[in-house]
Order: structure tokens, then sequence, then C-alpha cells
């Protein structure tokens, strides 16, 4: 090994030990203090009128640190402000040894460094008793805080030498010139606690009353003469992005996308760059290192010297820097005070178990909380995390109060609040940038566009859908063959690029849809004037293939058009058709344009067969579906509330508008990477964790479930032998699908030129080289920029002058927006779900086993495609057992002997994967929680 490589990986593996930076400085450990009320800083009582309340205390306590020109913080939020002094912008200098620091002053670990208590805190440090002690210069690490930065720019007044000598470690500190109080207080603020309050195993500490010192922690007993957990609370600094890069390239670094177990979030992995290789636990929070779900981290391997000779050990790593925040550092959750009623801080409890716990100080509490506690325990509010020293608390504040818990609009406030996505209405400064309702398109525009309107062009969409992207047609040519149309939005004539408005358009990036609303991503009047509804003239962006009755594509051509759409139909109305129900006319919606139901019946049986033939090539190929769940509900219009729910079911109406609109992205993939083939806004889908698949394939062995995980196409032909309509197999059919979706990645956006290997390209479940989105342009940005692309391809537009960073920069923001709208959907399905159960609670159903624990069984409700789990505690009216399976891994059996009653005799159960079990859901004090315990089999 080289000597720079070695170098490079003890800078990496080392502790490090170098000086502070402004991060490790404003990242250091946050130690819980006992703050005490103005009476008791200085040993003696206060005299004062008032009562001797919180407020009192406060105005006594800002009285006084005004006289010192320190500020309380504001409870406004805001940073306070210093008083003006002449001859100095912002804070006077003092010696360290002035009167002013012989008194005592607590400095709120949750109050902002301004100039002012900077200038205190590093008047504090010129002491050469505590430069002596720490060995180190406090004024730099002060200077270098990026909090400080109103701290006046002429020099610093260095104190005099002084005599005091400096105590040994175990010896107290005899100071006469500085209260022991004041330097303890100033040694627990979070900005010195870390690198000052501590050396070594010499913490700073009380010895005597009135006497200060380092002295060295002897670790104690308990009572059983086991040592107490020492563990260290606070996280290592991360490593400088110079190490990270060189880290990085010599192999010493993992760079990955943290996920974390919701269930128990000590645990949290990333994926090894080798995918057949198990992913890096990440194990506990301080391993973690203030990183969160979603971020993009940098791990260093902690392991790998114990399991070099044993490949199937889990390696294990640490996060040593964080190279993207994509998680939002805010939460909802509910605010309590602390057990011991303290009045300067209070517990924020998150909702979602992945993020840490908030201490919240008092400055943020609402009106009167101390008092009235109790009235907000079912008030949801949404916080954010400020700092993050400490692994079992980090510094919070409260952005603002969501509402009543339970309560269905502020429950979807939560949602959205939780998943960061921005729903504000576009405001008055863009109306003029896009025409009104009442556009009339100019006769120069018909000039130049194909004229499609005589041909037999139709949409089919879910029931009431408002944003209709997309329409289709298909004529018969003289020599027999077919011209098939997907007929798309041709919403960037509208949206022009470097607007206001495209600048918003492009931050919402896509539409929002929850169960009860949806959010558009355009302003209203544009996403109605764009969608293609029927009886009117629209344009549209065309492709057109000739394809033979046996579905052998022929050629294709793109033309942006004018189309005018006979009718606008529902899947149902489309299925009807291809069900060849007698009485589909019937139901139908209104004609337009000279056409009659004959003419769209045909042309949907002729889309049907085609699209079927595609489908199955496109399987026969390798390409791999796994179906989700998804569920459906009918909302009561005076309520608002579920009156029924059901599975939505994946029909055949469904797959024809999917295949044709497959193909259209992968045709205008093709054609906008062969002519940008730097600039070309893509979609890959990279391959799953091999490892995790090959693990599942084992265990699901002894099951009688044989799944061949080589491929996408594969693992989809193991999958079909395990479909089938029955309830046990759709069942099994959760199951599988389920368990073969963990292991995926996310598809994502990226730009061409920011690829470096072919295999970037990929998409794996779809397995073809090249893969876009150009079919949803009202609901998603990234069309917008396919088919601005797609334009300047075809001369209508100027090539975009767009920087490889900047389509890299709009990548990100779509992949981010992408999955915090699914995100936030799926929250919005499983909360109308919990709201059905409330309502209908005790509700008694059938489920299906997932996994078998030794204490817990998990299991997927079969009408509702909602994930359970039901633990056996001792409320469990009977004794359970875990039996290991052969393939001595996660899967198991569960063996449960219900107790006899005294009108039901013993009764053994047995429960494994795939098992149909009766359980019962009941309504939790939480909203989200939903109690769920196994039904007594007869």
């Amino acid at each position: 090994m080289s000597e720079q490589k070695k170098s490079i990986k003890n800078a990496v593996g080392q502790e490090s030990t170098r000086s502070p930076n402004i991060k490790a400085a404003s990242e250091t450990q946050d130690v819980a203090t006992n703050h005490r009320s103005a009476t008791d800083v200085e040993g003696s009582k206060v005299e004062s009128n008032k009562k001797n309340t919180p407020k009192g205390k406060n105005s006594r306590k800002k009285e006084k640190m005004k006289n010192m020109h320190l500020e309380m913080p504001s409870t406004t939020g805001t940073q306070p402000q210093g008083q003006a002094i002449p001859g100095v912008s912002t804070a006077p200098q003092y010696h360290a040894f002035s009167t002013l620091f012989r008194q005592d002053v607590i400095l709120n670990p949750g109050s902002p460094l301004n100039a002012n208590n900077s200038k205190y805190l590093e008047n504090l440090a010129h002491l050469q008793l505590y430069q002596h002690s720490m060995q180190n210069n406090c004024v730099n690490l002060l200077r270098m805080n990026s909090q400080i930065g109103s701290l006046p720019n002429s020099p610093l007044t260095h104190p005099s030498s002084t005599s005091h000598a400096w105590s040994n470690p175990g010896t107290p500190l005899g100071n006469d010139q500085i209260s022991p109080r004041f330097l303890q207080n100033v040694m627990q603020h979070p900005l010195l606690n870390q690198t000052y309050g501590r050396q070594g195993n010499l913490q700073f500490r009380q010895v005597v009353s009135g006497k200060n010192g380092f002295i060295k922690e002897t670790p104690t007993k308990n009572k059983n003469g086991k040592k107490k957990d020492q563990e260290d609370k606070s996280f290592e600094p991360y490593l400088s992005a110079e190490e990270v890069d060189a880290g990085l390239k010599e192999n010493c670094l993992v760079e990955g996308v943290l996920r974390i177990n919701p269930k128990q979030f000590q645990h949290a992995y990333v994926s090894s760059s080798d995918r057949s290789l198990q992913d890096i636990l990440i194990d506990g929070v301080k391993n973690r290192n203030r990183s969160l779900e979603g971020d993009v981290v940098i791990v260093q391997i902690i392991n790998q010297a114990d399991d070099s000779n044993d490949e199937s050990k889990q390696k294990k790593g640490k996060v040593v820097y964080i190279k993207e925040k994509l998680h939002t550092r805010t939460c909802i959750g509910h605010l309590k005070l602390m057990p011991d009623k303290n009045r300067q801080k209070a517990l924020f409890v998150p909702r979602d178990h992945r993020v840490p716990r908030l201490n919240i100080p008092f400055t943020c509490w609402p009106d009167n909380f101390y008092a009235e506690a109790k009235s907000y325990e079912n008030t949801l509010f949404l916080a954010k995390i400020e700092n993050w020293f400490d692994t079992r608390f980090a510094l919070g504040k409260i952005i603002c109060n969501i509402g009543q818990s339970g309560d269905m609009l502020s429950e979807a406030k939560a949602i959205l609040a939780q998943t960061d996505l921005d729903v504000t209405p576009f405001g008055p400064e863009v109306r003029d940038l896009y025409p009104r309702l009442d556009y009339v398109i100019p006769v120069e525009e018909i000039e130049i566009r194909e004229d499609c309107r005589k041909l037999c062009i139709f949409s089919i969409d879910p029931a009431n859908c408002r944003d209709i992207d997309d329409a289709m047609s298909c004529r018969k040519l003289e020599n027999g063959n077919y011209e098939i149309g997907v007929h798309i939005s041709d919403v960037s004539h509208f949206l022009t690029e470097n607007t206001i408005l495209d600048e918003k358009v492009a931050d919402k990036a896509t539409t929002i849809y929850l169960v009860e609303k949806a959010y558009h991503m355009l302003p209203d009047d544009l996403c109605m004037l764009c969608s293609l509804f029927p009886g009117v003239d629209k344009l549209a962006f065309s492709v057109f293939w000739e394809i033979t009755d046996n579905a052998e594509v022929l050629n294709h051509r793109f033309s942006k058009t004018i189309i005018h759409s006979c009718c606008q139909l529902s899947y149902e109305h489309a299925q009807a058709v291809l069900d060849s129900k007698e009485d589909a006319e019937m139901s139908f919606p209104e004609f337009y344009n000279g056409f009659k139901y004959k003419d769209v019946y045909d042309t949907i049986k002729t889309l049907g067969k085609i699209s079927s033939l595609f489908r199955k090539s496109r399987f026969d190929n390798g390409a791999l579906r796994i179906d989700q769940p998804k569920v459906s509900f009918h909302l009561n219009p005076s309520t608002g509330l579920p009156d029924s729910l059901w599975v939505y079911e994946n029909k055949q109406s469904h797959q024809l508008i999917e295949e044709f609109m497959l193909l259209a992205n992968m045709t205008v993939a093709k054609r906008i990477y062969d002519d940008y083939p730097s600039l070309a806004f893509l979609r890959c889908h990279p391959p799953p964790s091999g490892y995790m698949l090959q693990q599942l394939a084992k265990s699901l062995k002894p099951m009688g479930i044989d799944l061949d995980v080589t491929s996408a196409g594969s693992l989809h032909k193991s999958l079909l032998q395990y479909v089938d309509p029955s309830v046990a197999d759709r069942g099994k059919a959760m199951v599988l699908n389920m368990l073969c979706a963990k292991p995926m990645t996310r598809a994502k956006y990226f730009c061409a030129g920011g690829c470096t290997s072919d295999d970037d390209f990929q998409h794996y479940a779809l397995n073809v080289p090249l893969y876009t989105h150009f079919t949803s342009p009202i609901r998603r940005y990234a069309d917008i920029m396919v088919h601005r692309l797609l334009s300047a391809s075809l001369n209508y537009r100027e090539t975009p002058k767009w920087e490889i960073d900047k389509v890299k920069t709009v990548a990100a923001q779509c992949n981010k927006q992408k999955y915090n709208a699914k995100r936030a959907s799926e929250l919005s399905t499983e909360l109308y779900t919990l709201k059905y159960i409330e309502m209908n609670s005790p509700y008694v159903t059938d489920a299906v086993v997932v996994d078998v624990r030794e204490k817990y069984i998990d299991v997927i409700i079969v009408a509702m495609g909602l994930n359970r789990r039901i633990f056996f505690n001792n409320d469990f009216p009977g004794e359970h057992k875990c039996i290991k399976n052969d393939a001595g891994i996660k899967l198991s059996k569960m063996e449960l002997l219900w107790k006899a009653t005294d009108t039901l005799p013993d009764i053994k159960q047995v429960i494994e994967v795939f098992s149909i079990v009766e359980v019962e859901l009941n309504r939790d004090e939480d909203m989200v929680k939903v109690d769920t315990k196994l039904v007594r089999p007869v």
C-alpha cells in the first residue's frame, strides 16, 4: 500500500483530534443543565416586590443581563440585538478580570449566540487559567463559529498576564477573581462544553461547594456490582470534505442513502456499493451521527478487520459525513412537560420514531403551556431540529400549531407539513404569464401544427379526473396496419421557460394527490386550459407508430398537433367494452365531433388486443412488475368521511393505457438521447440488492416457494406461479409482492451528461436501456423538461442553453418532490383507512401473515392492504412459542396454545408466513394508531 493511501486510511479511521472547526464547534454535545432562577444564582435572594413567578424571575434576569450587555433569548424566536455603545459597533470589549465577570449568569443552551453573549464567552477564553487547562485557544473557536458573525472587526484585547497558577487535575481551582458558578455555567454552554468541558477522562465539575476543578471520573458500580453505562452520549465530529473525497477515491468510505427501520429506529442501513453484498448496518443513534431518513451519507466500515474472512457477516459502519441533508429536519408530534416539571425546557415527542425526541426551550412554548399542559395533550405541533448535540435528545423549536389530533383537516395539514410539501396557491404575480380559459388557438399556430381534429381521439382516466394529460387514437391504414397515436397535452407551449411561473412550477415539481384533494403543480386555470377535455380544440404533442396486427412496430414519428377529443372515458367504461358487456353503451358519456359509440368501441377493442400483445412481449423479454395494493375510498359528500373502501384492482383497461404510455416514453427517450447526449433528461431504475433477494429466496424455499432472482424477468416468471384469484392466494400474492419489493431501489431522474457508465442508464424493472417521462406534463415537471428537448429536436424551438449542473439540479428536485408526494399520498391513504376502522370499530377481518418473530407477527389486512404488527405480551390469553424453520433464518413458525375458557376448550394454533388469520382492529387513543389483536380460532 502506498504512503498516500496509508495516510488517507489513517485520516479516515482515527478519532478526530484536529483543532475544532466551524462544524465541530457548532455541533458539540448539549449537556443538560439545571437552570435556576435569578434568586439563587448568586446564592442570595434578590429583593423584589414581584411575586416569585417565572415571569418575575425572567424580568429580573433580563434586567441584570442588560446591565452586563447581555440579552435573554427573544420570545419571538428572532435573534436579540445588542445595545448600541459609543465607539463600538456591537459590543464593548472588556478585560477578562473586570468586575463584569464576577457575576453569576446562566447561559441558556437553547439561546442563539449573538455579539453580546459571544463577547462574554470570548473574554472568558482569554483567561490564562482557562487556556492552560485546555491547552487550546478558545478565541479561535469563537472567531470561527458562524453564529457570531456580528462581532466587531477591531482586534481583541487580550488580558494581561496573571499570577494565577494552574491547578492540576483533581485539585480544586482556587480563584478569587472569578466566580466558580460563573465558570461552571459557561463551561456547560454547548458552544464550549464538548471541546473545553472535558479532557480525556477529566471533567470540569464542582468538587466541593464553591470550588470547581477538572477531576478524574472514576467508574462507579451499582448495587449489582456492574459498572454503570459510561457510553459517551455526544457525537463524533464529521470528517472534512477533503478527507471524504480522498476516502471515496481510495474506497475507504462508502456513499449511500440512509434508510432507518421505522419500527426499530436504532437500526439504519446503507446499501453497499457492491449490490451483491449485504447492506451496511448502522447500529445505534450515535453511529448514525445526526443523519436522518433519506440523507445522502458517507459511511466508514468499523468491523472490516473482524469479518475479512467471512463475507456472509454483515458489515457495520458509522456515518462520518452528511453529503446531502434530504430530510427536512421537521416533524409532527406532541409537546409534553418533563417528568420533573422543568420550567426551562419541555419534551417534544415526534410521531415518527426515526426522528429524535426534542428539548424545546421555554421561549418556544405556546401560551400558558406550563400551567395548562394537559389542554395541549391532543394538540399536534410542527417542530424543527435546530441542533443535535446529545444522542438522546436534539434541541428544537416549535414552528406552528397544526391543530387537534384526529381532526381530518388538521391531520391532512400534518401530512403536508411533515413531508415538506408546499401547497401555497399561486399568487397574482403569475396570472399574466399564461392565457385565460377563453383562449382561442391563433391561426398562425394552427398552420404550423398537424391537424388531427378529424381523428377518433378519446381519453381513459380515473372517474372524475380533472387533469387529463393524454388521449389516444387508432386508425386502420390502407396496407392493413394501424396508425396508433398517443397525444399528450402541450404544456410547454404555455409555460414559458425562465419566468417566475416556471420557477415556481419547477420547485413544486409534481401534483400531490391526497384522498380528499389534489394539489396541482400548475395554477388551476392553466391546468384546466391544458387538460384534454372533450369537445374542445386542444394543443398536443403526439407520437405516432405504424403497428402490424401482430403488434410489430414498423416506424414512428413525432408531431405537434391540434386535437379534438370526442369523449372522456373512465377505466370502468373501457373495461366494460373489453369485457364485451351488452349494456356497456348505457353508461357511456356524451360524444362530440360527430363520432358515435361504435367508433369508440372498435378503437378500444383494437387497442386492447395490441396492448395485450405488447405486454406479453415485454414480460417475455425480461420485464418485471410488482403490484402493491392500492386502496380507494368512497367519501360521504356531506361529511367527507369514508363510507367504504376497497383494494383497487389493476384490470386490462389500466394495462391498455400503461402499455402505450410506456412505449411513448421509451420512444421519446431514444430520440432526445440521440440528439442531446449530454442534456437528455432521463429516468433510471438501479438494480436491487442481490444479497437481499438471495436471502429472500433462501428463506422461502422451505415453504415451497421457489423464486429465481437472477434477473428481473426470472423473478417475474417465478411470481406468476403463485398468483391466483382465490382469497388465500390473493393474500399470498400480497405477501410475495411486499417481500420482493423490499430489496428494490427507487427509480430516479438524472442528466445523461452526469453519468460515467452505461449501467447508470439501465431501467431494471422495465429491462430497457433508455427510459424517460413524457406522458404527464400537467402533473410532472420532469415531463416538461423532456418536452422542451423534444421540441428543440424537431426544430420547434432553439436548443436549450442548459448547463449539465442545471439539469442535475432540476432532476434532484424532481426526485425529492416525487418521493415526498408519494409518501404524502401513502400517509393520506393510511389516515382514511384508520378513520374507517375507527368509525367501524371493532372491525373483524382476515389478514395474511408476512413475518413471524419471537414476540410478534406482522400481517397484511387483505381487504385494506394495511400492514399491522401483533405482539404477544402478558395480555395474550395463552402461551406462545417460536419455531425456527429449516433454513435457520428470519422466517419461522409460531405455535399458540389458547387457554380454555368457561365455554371453550384449549386450542392449538400454528401460524407461519402465508397463514390466513382473523384479526380484530380497534381505534387507539392516537389517531394514527390502531390496536390489532388476533382473534381466537373456533
